[in-house]
């Protein structure tokens, strides 16, 4: 396996625990996972250059880091309701 791989599989486990320890936000952490996943599968079916690969991988999970959880969602009264 090459070390590419390695790190992206490393990336995506230590994403998962931060999902599983709540450090990040759960549907933020989901998505980040998948991405890193479909990454992994890409470079393994050699459709993605891995290096390419593994620095986008870095840039979600930076972001992931950088925004750990999303706000609470605004009830839906807060919107102008529209009467046409």
């Amino acid at each position: 396996m090459s070390p590419v791989l390695s790190e992206l599989r490393l990336l995506r486990e230590a994403i998962d625990e931060d999902v599983d320890r709540k450090r990040v936000d759960t549907n933020l952490g989901r998505g980040v996972y998948g991405y890193v996943g479909c990454l992994i599968r890409l470079v393994e079916d050699g459709d993605r250059d891995p290096s390419r690969a593994l620095n986008e991988a870095r840039s979600a999970a930076g972001f992931l880091c950088a925004v750990p959880c999303l706000p609470d969602p605004r009830p839906r009264s807060w919107r102008p309701e529209c009467h046409a």
